[in-house]
């Protein structure tokens, strides 16, 4: 393993990081401004460059890639459901509590960190992997949306008038359809499909709005933890083990049992140790439930990428 690579590329991945942290703590940014970051780099930058990065992929080459994508759902979609059902069970946690943390359990910060940690690292096939990843948590966010939809309107938290008025289900559908993240990568691959090579100029076009992506959206995460209090509960412990080791671990037998030959497993598998995605702390924020335990994971999760990369690289040589 490259030492100075590994270095080279977590180093300005933290600075970044401590630099929206200490602009944070400086109220350099409101509320909303913090969230105009996150937008500009979710639903603008992020997906600009997992489009180009999708069509910069060979055609024969993600045709071979169904078995990886099969496992990506199961080890999101699929561990999210069975997260939840058993998470329900567990007499501490509220409904909503169990949901946020199947969801954190079954969804990583690649958005954020795929980019940033692994281009440098692995190089040009980073794009395509984090591209197929984006496309799992996008499956997987929707189903949480309407769980948590309707525990909200079960408990009648929800304001009377929009209850009424909206399906929870057809809001967590919504939700994950309309979301940038999902079709971005979907319209690449569909582009490379059908054979279709994107001019140069259009490339060039999408590309300078993505290369912000990486620097913005840490950025972005920094806001978000010096907006909420740190906790050091044996949740917060748990949890954090928990994202960083579970979801890798069923991706791991997943590609063994369905004997998955990819370029891209070993980025795959780098991602799923990643932090929880920033979604499950705004969902705790909207929802009300375990606020400062999910943002103290990002927290704790964020800081263990200085293990866990070189760990997972390591492990899938």
């Amino acid at each position: 393993m490259n030492i100075a690579g590994l270095v080279g590329a977590l180093c300005p991945v933290f600075f970044v990081l401590i630099l929206g942290f200490l602009a944070g703590k400086r109220n350099s940014f409101d509320a909303d401004q913090a969230a105009g970051l996150s937008k500009l780099a979710v639903s603008f930058a992020l997906p600009a460059s997992l489009f180009v990065g999708m069509t910069h992929i060979p055609k024969e080459l993600l045709l071979q890639q169904g078995a990886l994508v099969l496992a990506l759902i199961l080890s999101h979609a699929g561990l999210f459901l069975l997260a939840w059902v058993c998470l329900r069970l567990a007499k501490a946690l509220s409904s909503t509590a169990a949901i946020i943390y199947a969801l954190m359990l079954s969804t990583s910060a690649t958005p954020v960190f795929g980019l940033a940690v692994l281009e440098p690292l692995l190089g040009g096939t980073s794009a395509g992997a984090v591209g197929l990843v984006a496309l799992a948590i996008n499956l997987t966010v929707p189903p949480a949306v309407i769980l948590l939809e309707m525990d909200a309107a079960s408990k009648g938290q929800q304001d009377a008038s929009s209850s009424t008025k909206q399906n929870p289900i057809l809001t967590g559908l919504g939700a994950g359809l309309k979301s940038p993240l999902l079709w971005a990568p979907m319209l690449g691959v569909a582009i490379v499909l059908a054979g279709f090579h994107l001019p140069k100029v259009v490339a060039s076009c999408f590309e300078l709005i993505g290369s912000t992506t990486s620097g913005v959206a840490v950025f972005a995460v920094g806001l978000v933890l010096a907006a909420h209090p740190i906790s050091l509960s044996r949740a917060v412990f748990i949890g954090t083990l928990g994202r960083i080791t579970l979801q890798s671990a069923v991706l791991f037998a997943l590609i063994h049992l369905l004997h998955v030959v990819s370029p891209f497993a070993r980025e795959t598998l780098v991602c799923c140790s990643f932090p929880l995605a920033t979604v499950v702390v705004l969902f705790a924020a909207r929802y009300k439930s375990t606020e400062a335990e999910s943002a103290s994971m990002l927290l704790f999760s964020t800081l263990a990428l200085a293990v866990t990369v070189p760990v997972m690289l390591w492990l899938s040589r």
